[in-house]
C-alpha cells in the first residue's frame, strides 16, 4: 500500500513538472498569409483596387518597367477585360498613376 502511494505521488509530481514546462513554452510565431499573387520571396504587395481585388500592380508588372502591357494584363482576367478602362491616356499601357493617383497632401484638413 505504501509503495503504491509513493508511485502515485511520483507520477503526479512528474505530470506537474511537465505541465509547467508546457505552460511556459511561447506560442509559435505567426506569419501573415501570402496570397497566390504574392511571391513569398518578394514580401507583401500593396493592392490596387482599380487593378482588381487581390492583385497588385507590382505582381502584374513582370518586367518591372512601371507599367502593365496588354501581354502582362492577360495574366488576370479582370484586368484583361477592363484594360481600356484602366488605360486612361490610351497609350496601350496601364501606368501606376492611372490606377493609383498620387495623394495631395497639401489640401487643408477639415
Amino acid at each position: 500500500m505504501q509503495a503504491s502511494r509513493l508511485l502515485i505521488a511520483a507520477a503526479v509530481a512528474a505530470l506537474l513538472q511537465a505541465a509547467a514546462a508546457v505552460a511556459q513554452t511561447p506560442p509559435p510565431a505567426q506569419t501573415p498569409p501570402t496570397s497566390a499573387t504574392t511571391p513569398p520571396d518578394q514580401g507583401p504587395q500593396t493592392e490596387h483596387p482599380a487593378v482588381g481585388v487581390g492583385v497588385s500592380f507590382e505582381s502584374l508588372d513582370k518586367d518591372m518597367d512601371g507599367r502593365i502591357s496588354k501581354t502582362e494584363a492577360a495574366a488576370n482576367d479582370h484586368v484583361k477585360k477592363d484594360f481600356a478602362r484602366y488605360d486612361k491616356n490610351g497609350n496601350g499601357y496601364i501606368e501606376k498613376e492611372e490606377v493609383n493617383p498620387p495623394v495631395d497632401n497639401t489640401a487643408p484638413k477639415q
